[in-house]
C-alpha cells in the first residue's frame, strides 16, 4: 500500500509542480509583492497551480502510453506500476479540484486556470503531435506561470513581462531539444513532431537560435534600467555561461549521447536561471 501510494505521488511529478510554484512566487514578487502580506486567496491560487501542473503530467502520460511502451517502457504507466484506471482517476481528481479552487478566485486568475487546463488537455491529445504548435503551447504554459503569480499581487509590469519572455523563449528551445532527442521513438510510432517533420538537424538549428535569443532577452532588464547589480553578476554563471559553454556545444551534434547530455544541462540551467531572476526583485523592493 505504501509503495503504491509512493508510486502515485511520483506519477504526479510534485518536484516539477513545486518548481512551477517557485516561478509563480517570482512573478508575485516582481509584481510588487515584496512586503505584501499573503492572503488566503494566494494559498488557493498556489494549490490550483500545483494541481494544474500535476494534471498536465498525468494526462500527457495517459495520452502517450502507446508511444511510451515503445520508447520509454520504464515509465510508470507502461511498466504497470500505475494502471490506466488510476491515471484516469488522478486526471479527473486534479482537474476537478483545480476548477473548484478557481471558483474561489476572481478573474483573470480564474480564466487563466480554465484556459490552461484546456490547453494542457489539447496538448496531450493533439497539439503535441504537430509542427511547432505543441512546442509553442508548452512554452506559453510555462511562461504563463510568471503572469499567474503576478496576478495575485499588483498585476504584470515590465519586470514580469521581461521575465515571462525569457521563460517563453527558453521553454521553446527546451521543447525543440526534447523533440530532437525523442525523434527516433516518435518516428517509429508514426507521430509527427517538429523533429520528425523538419529533421533533427533543422530542429537543432531552431533550438540554437531560440537559446541565443533567450540569452539576448536576458539582457533586456539592463536595457530598461531595472536590473540590479546582483542580477548582472549572477546572470553570467547561472544562465549566459552555461548556454554558451555547455548547451550550444552539446546541441551541435545529433548523436544520442550528446542530445541526452544537452537535455540534462538544459533542465539544470532552467533551475539555476531562477537565481538571477530572483535578484530582479531586489531592485523593486
Amino acid at each position: 500500500m505504501i509503495r503504491q501510494a509512493w508510486e502515485l505521488l511520483r506519477f504526479l511529478r510534485p518536484q516539477i509542480a513545486l518548481q512551477a510554484l517557485l516561478y509563480a512566487l517570482l512573478g508575485f514578487y516582481l509584481s510588487g509583492g515584496v512586503g505584501l502580506p499573503l492572503k488566503h486567496e494566494d494559498g488557493v491560487a498556489a494549490l490550483a497551480l500545483l494541481l494544474i501542473v500535476s494534471f498536465g503530467f498525468v494526462i500527457n502520460d495517459y495520452a502517450d502510453i502507446e508511444l511510451d511502451r515503445l520508447s520509454k517502457p520504464e515509465r510508470s504507466l507502461p511498466s504497470g506500476r500505475v494502471t490506466l484506471a488510476q491515471a484516469r482517476l488522478l486526471a479527473v481528481l486534479t482537474a476537478v479540484a483545480a476548477l473548484l479552487l478557481a471558483g474561489w478566485l476572481a478573474n483573470p486568475l480564474r480564466l487563466l486556470i480554465w484556459s490552461n487546463l484546456l490547453l494542457t488537455t489539447a496538448y496531450a491529445f493533439w497539439l503535441k503531435r504537430t509542427l511547432l504548435l505543441g512546442n509553442l503551447t508548452i512554452a506559453y504554459l510555462n511562461s504563463s506561470v510568471i503572469v499567474f503569480g503576478a496576478l495575485s499581487a499588483s498585476g504584470p509590469n515590465s519586470r514580469v513581462w521581461s521575465v515571462a519572455l525569457i521563460v517563453l523563449l527558453y521553454s521553446v528551445a527546451q521543447e525543440l531539444l526534447y523533440t530532437a532527442d525523442d525523434h527516433a521513438g516518435d518516428r517509429a510510432a508514426g507521430i509527427t513532431t517538429t523533429a520528425v517533420a523538419l529533421g533533427v538537424e533543422q530542429t537543432l538549428k531552431l533550438f540554437r537560435l531560440c537559446i541565443l535569443l533567450t540569452a539576448l532577452t536576458a539582457l533586456l532588464p539592463l536595457c530598461f534600467g531595472f536590473a540590479s547589480l546582483a542580477y548582472i553578476l549572477l546572470l553570467i554563471p547561472c544562465l549566459l555561461g552555461p548556454i554558451i559553454l555547455w548547451i550550444i556545444p552539446f546541441a551541435r551534434s545529433d548523436a544520442p549521447q550528446q542530445l541526452r547530455t544537452a537535455c540534462r544541462v538544459v533542465k539544470w540551467v532552467r533551475v539555476s536561471s531562477l537565481v538571477p531572476l530572483v535578484a530582479l526583485t531586489l531592485s523593486s523592493a
